[in-house]
């Protein structure tokens, strides 16, 4: 009897582990805490929801005296409630024109909502960021692990060597499952 009831045991936990655990509905989208410019004179960010998604809309102004040439983004990996953080990685682009043009990159719906498009040369002096967000598909791809944190992330714009602003986003990944819709039969 004990070995019946053991073998029962291993077959329901099976199934929930592999049957009922998954559910292919499950989705995530951002959920953004805080979006500033640093400093404020150089724009101004707002955190907009529609349905589900969070956007990140606002202006931004490039003195013409300068040019954007190298961004530098440091990520931060923060516990679930987004205080004890810890430096994660630096990503630095320094040839913006031929980085801005790839498709597909984690970074390329974030830079593609900018208003006008961000075409080299940058010589354009207001901007517009309308829903702004990243392609989280892409961050799951890269880093499985990504939905597990909250995270700080700092992108610092330089004129060659000298620092011109900030920008700092603070978000989490939001997992939620959607409803299906059932087709009621006449």
């Amino acid at each position: 009897m004990a070995k019946l009831k053991f073998f029962f045991i291993l077959i329901i936990g099976d199934f929930i582990k592999h049957v009922m655990l998954y559910n292919p509905m499950l989705t995530y989208t951002l959920r953004f805490k805080k979006a500033i410019v640093q400093p404020s004179i150089y724009g101004n960010l707002t955190i907009d929801q529609y349905k589900e998604t969070q956007f990140i809309n606002g202006n931004i102004t490039v003195p013409s005296t300068f040019s954007i040439t190298s961004v530098v983004g440091l990520f931060y990996r923060c516990d679930s409630d987004g205080i004890n953080c810890e430096y994660f990685q630096t990503w630095k682009m320094t040839d913006l024109c031929s980085k801005m043009k790839e498709k597909n990159q984690v970074w390329s719906r974030w830079y593609g909502s900018f208003h006008p498009p961000l075409v080299c040369p940058f010589n354009k002096v207001h901007y517009q960021i309308r829903n702004g967000t990243f392609d989280i598909g892409l961050a799951i791809l890269l880093y499985p692990q990504v939905t597990d944190y909250q995270w700080r992330i700092i992108q610092k714009f330089y004129d060659n060597d000298t620092h011109l602003s900030n920008m700092v986003l603070e978000l989490s990944f939001f997992g939620y499952r959607k409803k299906i819709k059932t087709v009621q039969k006449p």
